[in-house]
């Protein structure tokens, strides 16, 4: 649903895909499944039309997205520019928390209880706010982490993002958990990948490195806004009660695609 979000489109169909271990887990884990994305559905206004089950080594789920969205409103990757300030909606270490769940670290109530919130929060009213105030480039946060997902947007405008880390916001005590190591492999295999690409202040340690790489779950929505704009989309975000932080900017394309300070 995000990505449709992310787009400026709106949801309306979705199949169901799970892949499940057969004999090794308690049938409910399987309906609480079911039934937490049909609630989900049904808050979005989507209609699950069916779906599709394998047995698997492990469980997996996730849900095929149909929607729709006006030609005049689409919202793609590949159109900021100089100028445009880059707003964040949601904080970012999802992947470190739910590692260090499952690894018994020690996640505090608080943590894990920002975390739930966040995966399980709709990016729809983001999307409402971007088409009101005409934006048209942004992307959602997921698996690529952050600067994986703006380095796309980097790439494909042909521009260069600057990022203040102080200013991206992060999930109580994720910090903690990050120096311990509670890192998913895809944080590493996006940290590698962009070694080529991304500049970061040598005063940042490889932990700050590693979070603004860490693969999210139902991320927040990173959007573009041009400077005239920004004053009415950050109210706009206040009143609905959205957390949002302005994370950078773009400026014209420099030796790097994207520069952490």
């Amino acid at each position: 649903m995000s990505d449709i979000y992310a787009m400026g489109g709106i949801p309306f169909l979705a199949l169901n895909i799970m892949g499940f271990p057969s004999g090794t887990l308690p049938d409910h884990i399987f309906s609480d499944i079911l039934k937490g994305a049909a609630e989900k559905s049904i808050e979005a206004g989507v209609v699950i039309g069916g779906g599709h089950s394998v047995r698997d080594k492990e469980l997996k789920f996730g849900q095929a997205v149909i929607g729709f969205v006006n030609n005049d409103q689409i919202i793609d990757n590949s159109k900021a520019v100089p100028g445009d300030y880059i707003i964040l909606t949601k904080p970012i270490g999802t992947g470190v928390v739910t590692t260090a769940k499952k690894l018994d670290g020690k996640v505090k109530a608080k943590t894990f209880k920002q975390a739930l919130e966040i995966m399980q929060s709709l990016n729809r009213t983001a999307r409402d706010i971007m088409i009101e105030n005409k934006i048209r480039c942004a992307t959602d946060i997921t698996g690529f982490g952050l600067l994986g997902h703006l380095y796309e947007i980097a790439s494909a405008s042909n521009v260069s993002i600057e990022i203040d880390s102080k200013e991206v916001p992060f999930i109580y005590d994720v910090m903690n958990l990050a120096e311990e190591g509670f890192f998913a492999g895809g944080a590493y295999t996006n940290h590698e990948y962009l070694k080529n690409h991304v500049a970061f202040s040598k005063q940042l340690s490889e932990t700050i490195e590693l979070l603004l790489c860490d693969p999210q779950t139902s991320g927040g929505i990173a959007m573009f806004v041009s400077e005239d704009r920004l004053k009415q989309v950050r109210l706009s975000l206040k009143e609905s009660g959205s957390s949002y932080s302005v994370i950078g900017c773009v400026s014209k394309k420099m030796n790097s695609d994207i520069i952490v300070d």
